[in-house]
């Protein structure tokens, strides 16, 4: 009876112990460093070689690593765009996250990562989200059951990005000095892409050699 209750105690003790806890934001707040700072740390991160000197040289901000680049991690809307570059065979259509990125739009990022759109069983992050009165067509985030809260979903989750998972990375690829991405240039709100500067400079040398003739 005796080694029957200690059996039920030390699994008690080993599932509170690999359960994380929850916690719930709004979706306004997906570009919100506070909020990121008070939520449950990430369960995938991605230190690299440099992360910790660029932290003591960026007033000890966080930076993960992919593919030689280092993204400084400030919220929410920083860490899935690392997630969606770094691991994109888990999502249809990744781009589309970068492009509401790109722009600003909480509502368009929160609702892209809350959707279907992620093909993974459980996500890296451990939060509900809340959108208000927005109507979407699929909230996987509503509750807790697609946050890895317990050992055996974690176990599923490192499993899913162990799959292409090609962060490793050695001190004999670091020779060079690391690449951050410039993600304030990335997101401003009136970058125009590449071919639109170009289309509105024919537009003016067009109108400039009507007005000529």
């Amino acid at each position: 009876m005796k080694n029957t209750l200690l059996l039920i105690a030390l699994l008690i003790i080993s599932s509170i112990a690999f359960s994380q806890s929850v916690s719930i934001i709004n979706y306004s707040q997906w570009s919100d460093p506070n909020t990121f700072q008070l939520s449950p740390n990430p369960t995938i991160t991605g230190y690299g070689y440099y992360s910790d000197s660029l932290s003591v040289v960026y007033d000890n901000k966080t930076f993960y690593e992919y593919n030689n680049q280092y993204y400084c991690i400030e919220s929410w809307a920083d860490y899935y765009f690392w997630f969606t570059e770094k691991y994109s065979h888990l999502f249809e259509d990744p781009g589309v996250y970068g492009l509401y990125y790109h722009t600003n739009n909480d509502l368009g990022m929160a609702s892209y990562i809350a959707s279907n759109k992620y093909l993974g069983e459980f996500y890296p992050s451990l939060f509900q989200l809340d959108f208000d009165d927005n109507k979407l067509e699929k909230n996987r985030l509503a509750n807790d059951q697609y946050l890895a809260t317990k050992k055996t979903s974690i176990e599923k989750l490192e499993g899913q990005i162990k799959e292409k998972d090609k962060s490793v990375y050695s001190k004999k690829e670091t020779k060079e000095s690391p690449s951050i991405f410039e993600k304030e240039e990335f997101r401003k709100n009136d970058y125009k892409r590449p071919s639109t500067r170009n289309t509105t400079s024919t537009a003016k040398n067009k109108s400039a050699k009507s007005n000529k003739k």
